[in-house]
């Protein structure tokens, strides 16, 4: 981007903001330019003529503000200017805040400017909420060659911003111009200069001197988060310490740790032209090399980088907040640091140092790539705390170690009140450790182990309050009281101590068990909970106590799961007295509606059925008929409801659940056997069951997958049903005309024909004379039908026969004017085909428009034949000019056969018309890798 400088001017200082959006750039004679980076366009800031060395950005504007907010301006001359500027260069607020930011006391007012009096650096901070309406609260910490300066003040929310104008009192020595006092725009941070209430410190340095001119800066870091330690390059040397920018009082804010003096370089001093700070280094660039130097004493050089002298000087470093690398700029070339594993030596420097908690947090974040140095800073710490008598915290400390428990156990097992503290704190954290469910054995040992301490505690306090022998002991007991009960209501221990309850509770089980008390069994399970031992300790009760059993399962049946009662009910097939008070328990519970859910309770309808199968089946048929649905709303089992019948050869129940199946041949065949008129009823039965099967299929079933839909059942299946039973009355029982009925009950299903083949040969005719008079009148509609539709097929047959002989002879007249339908040019003058639709081609345009409805094979060949036919046309050519008339004419017939093949191919019908078109109408256009070609030739 160009900048209007002209020589011998040049850009002295670019100035970018920590997002990256807004950047300022003053020029060595005083030009100053606002770029905003996000449309790259230069705006020439014409009223401020002065050299901008620093710039305070506002942290409250993001980077995607279009404003930069109002900001502060450092000047060569040591004067402060606020500025806010949008992104097309106006500005909303311009007004220089101090000429001076404080008076040097060995130097007089000059025309030049100081180098002393230069800002170097601005650094402004928000101390306040975001509360739009409270007063904030703003630090700015400025710093110059030989003084730091930190202000804080509150200042009340700003009107709203006006357009244009600015004043200074000091506008010339600045360099500002002045254009009218009475519109002053209000400014934000004019508080900082002219406030009373305003507080200040400032940190000067020591020295001054000539030679550290433009060798003054301030860096802090982190610089995108709240700072943490700064570095200010001083006369006096390197001052490196923390940053505290809410500390109560404001000297606290900036708190020197240690000074790095200047070093002396053939007898003169080599201050560094730039520094960065690392998290635990700082970087120093010198005129040919750059120095890293450790944060920690005794702060030696760590890292050393020289170059050649071809690569330039060092100017100084810029450090990249959101990737931490930091670029040194020489006049030549840049070269990019940064930091590898940085803190791999840091906490054992702690360590050795005593600073446990530092060497423990560092090792906490190094447990991925470094385990070891955890465990090393714990075992150490504990240690000290050991040699120090302080056993509690040692044993917090050794908890979080994942040396071996029995190694730490150890150091605690001893009489000592300290070290039996110790152990009880140790007990305890291992204890809140262990949550998971493969640690439920070492857990229950812990709650064991540290009851017993606490109760050996308890006891000794006990003890004391009883001898006297401590007054403070009643107060002692009290609060160990409180602590086992608090104990006591542990998550984890109460876990404990009911797993370890209900194991006691099995024992007591397992002996009654053995002694045959089996009411004495029953007692303990109704003083307990509905559990996992109950369901597992019915099916072994309800052999002995039957009754009992039912009894209790149905006075607790809102507290259990009915569908674990399975293997207990299913044992009262053994005998009746188990299976009468288990079909009245079930009984009541099926009639229900709150276990009415078919598919979680089947298992229990098929007890249900299996026992009144063996024990009460003059009750099953009705039972069965009171759930007569489809196969898939069967709360049974249909497949075991039949085996149950057939074992118990309960028949009526059997021809019940075959209809119910849709094995209607075979139900009719099971109650042939001894009852017609139940055969005749299931007969009946397939029509209801066509309605069910076109109700099912119109809606569909849903489910699990399992549901089973019949297949409907065709007229030639149900008409060999019916004869079944009309063959029952003619071989059985010697009645025609009870098989002639067969034709009414069937609603005319079947017909005196198919009963022919069953009647008997020597049966009257008298008898059946009513019943083929019937049968020839409800044919006679259908036979006239068929002969009216006989009639009416020959007469279209006919039509149909005189229409083609009319096409034979049908011409078609080509006129002068007409033309190719492919080419659109005329088609007289070659070759052409004439289709019936009236669409004309030259016959190299309809071999053209022929091949995409032509297969691949078909393509070839017709490519070969007109190859043959231009050769075979050249050869009838050459015969002609030699005046071999008989040569000419077998080449001409073998032209006309070539021609006819090609005229197979492609003139049997019109490609724009034609049949073979038609056909293809539901055919892409265009390929999937023919239109993502096109697809991309249209991106841009």
């Amino acid at each position: 981007m160009p900048l209007p400088l002209q020589s011998p001017d040049h850009v002295a200082h670019i100035h970018l903001c920590r997002t990256g959006f807004h950047s300022i750039v003053s020029s060595k004679l005083g030009h100053n330019f606002y770029i905003h980076l996000k449309s790259n366009t230069v705006h020439h800031l014409k009223k401020i003529r002065c050299v901008v060395t620093a710039v305070g950005w506002n942290p409250d504007y993001s980077k995607d503000s279009d404003t930069t907010g109002p900001i502060l301006l450092g000047t060569l001359q040591g004067s402060i200017i606020e500025l806010n500027v949008g992104s097309t260069g106006m500005m909303t607020t311009l007004k220089e805040l101090t000429p001076h930011v404080a008076q040097i006391a060995e130097q007089r007012m000059t025309s030049a400017p100081s180098p002393a009096a230069a800002i170097t650096d601005i650094q402004l901070f928000q101390l306040s909420d975001d509360d739009p309406k409270a007063p904030k609260k703003w630090m700015l910490i400025i710093a110059q060659m030989a003084r730091l300066i930190v202000l804080i003040m509150e200042n009340e929310p700003p009107p709203t911003l006006k357009l244009g104008g600015f004043t200074s009192s000091a506008s010339l020595q600045a360099g500002l111009m002045n254009l009218g006092a009475e519109q002053s725009p209000t400014t934000v941070f004019h508080a900082f200069f002219n406030s009373p209430n305003t507080q200040q410190h400032i940190i000067s340095s020591s020295k001054f001197s000539e030679k550290f001119k433009n060798h003054g800066f301030l860096t802090m870091h982190p610089s995108m988060t709240e700072p943490k330690r700064y570095a200010w390059l001083s006369p006096d040397g390197i001052s490196i310490g923390s940053v505290n920018i809410y500390a109560e009082r404001i000297q606290e804010v900036l708190v020197e740790e240690f000074n790095i003096e200047h070093r002396l370089i053939e007898g003169r001093l080599e201050p560094p032209t730039g520094i960065a700070l690392t998290d635990y280094h700082i970087l120093l660039a010198y005129s040919s090399r750059v120095l890293a130097l450790s944060l920690l004493p005794p702060h030696d050089v760590v890292f050393e980088d020289p170059w050649t002298p071809e690569l330039g000087s060092a100017l100084g470093f810029t450090t990249d907040s959101v990737t931490e690398f930091h670029w040194l700029y020489t006049s030549e070339v840049a070269m990019k640091y940064g930091t590898n594993d940085e803190a791999r030596y840091i906490w054992k420097t702690y360590l050795d140092r005593g600073d446990y908690a530092k060497a423990l947090q560092i090792a906490r974040t190094r447990v991925e790539i470094e385990p070891d140095a955890l465990e090393m800073v714990l075992r150490k710490q504990a240690d000290f705390y050991i040699r120090e008598k302080n056993f509690t915290a040692a044993a917090e400390i050794l908890a979080q170690s994942s040396e071996p428990f029995e190694s730490v156990v150890l150091k605690f097992l001893t009489n000592s009140s300290e070290r039996k503290m110790g152990l009880k704190t140790l007990l305890d954290k291992k204890l809140e450790r262990l949550t998971r469910h493969e640690d439920k054995i070492r857990r229950d040992a812990l709650v064991m182990w540290l009851l017993n301490v606490q109760l050996e505690e308890l006891a000794e306090m006990r003890r004391l309050k009883n001898n006297m022998t401590d007054p403070m002991a009643a107060d002692h007991l009290k609060d160990t009281m409180d602590h086992v009960q608090r104990y006591f209501m542990r998550k984890n221990v109460i876990e404990s101590i009911q797993t370890n309850r209900e194991a006691d509770l099995r024992t007591v089980i397992d002996i009654l068990m053995l002694r045959e008390q089996y009411i004495e069994v029953l007692d303990v399970l109704k003083n307990q909970r509905i559990s996992e031992l109950t369901y597992e300790m019915c099916p072994l009760l309800i052999e002995h106590i039957p009754k009992q059993i039912i009894g209790f399962l149905s006075q607790n049946l809102d507290q259990m799961s009915p569908q674990k009662l399975t293997p207990c009910l299913s044992l009262c097939i053994k005998n009746l007295e188990m299976a009468a008070p288990a079909l009245d328990f079930l009984k009541e519970f099926l009639k229900s509606n709150k276990y009415s859910d078919v598919k979680n309770f089947r298992n229990l309808h098929n007890i249900y059925l299996h026992l009144m199968a063996k024990f009460r089946r003059e009750n099953l048929l009705k039972y069965l008929k009171s759930n007569e649905k489809g196969r898939a709303e069967l709360p049974y089992d249909l497949d075991f409801a039949m085996r149950t019948c057939e074992q118990f050869e309960l028949d009526e129940c059997i021809v019940f659940l075959y209809c119910i199946a849709g094995m209607f041949g075979d139900a009719v065949d099971k109650a042939l056997v001894n009852d017609v008129d139940l055969a005749k009823k299931c007969a009946k039965k397939m029509d209801e069951a066509d309605l069910d099967f076109a109700y099912l299929a119109g809606i569909g079933v849903g489910g699990d997958g399992n549901e089973f839909i019949r297949p409907k059942l065709d007229e030639k299946a149900k008409k060999s049903i019916w004869l079944k039973i009309a063959e029952y009355y003619v071989q059985k029982e010697n009645d025609v005309d009870k098989a002639i009925q067969i034709i009414q009950e069937s609603n005319h299903l079947i017909t005196i024909q198919d009963l022919f083949p069953i009647i008997p040969k020597f049966t009257k005719v008298g008898t059946l004379r009513p019943v083929i008079m019937d049968f020839l009148m409800r044919n006679k509609d259908r036979l006239e039908k068929l002969e009216k539709s006989m009639k009416e097929a020959t007469d279209i047959a006919t039509e149909i026969r005189e229409k083609q002989e009319k096409l034979k002879n049908r011409t078609t007249v080509v006129k002068p004017s007409d033309v190719c339908a492919h080419c659109a040019r005329p088609i007289s003058g070659r070759a052409f085909n004439v289709h019936s639709c009236r669409h004309l081609f030259h016959r190299e345009c309809l071999e053209i428009a022929m091949i995409p409805f032509l297969t691949a094979e078909d393509v070839a060949r017709m490519k070969t034949l007109i190859n043959d036919e231009d050769r075979v046309l050249g050869q009838m050519k050459a015969e002609q000019l030699a005046g071999n008339a008989k040569g000419f004419v077998e080449k001409q017939d073998k032209y006309l056969k070539i021609a006819a093949l090609i005229g197979n191919i492609v003139g049997n019908e019109c490609p724009l018309c034609g049949d073979i078109a038609i056909s293809q109408i539901d055919k892409k256009f265009m390929s999937d890798e023919e239109f993502a070609t096109d697809l991309n030739s249209w991106i841009l």
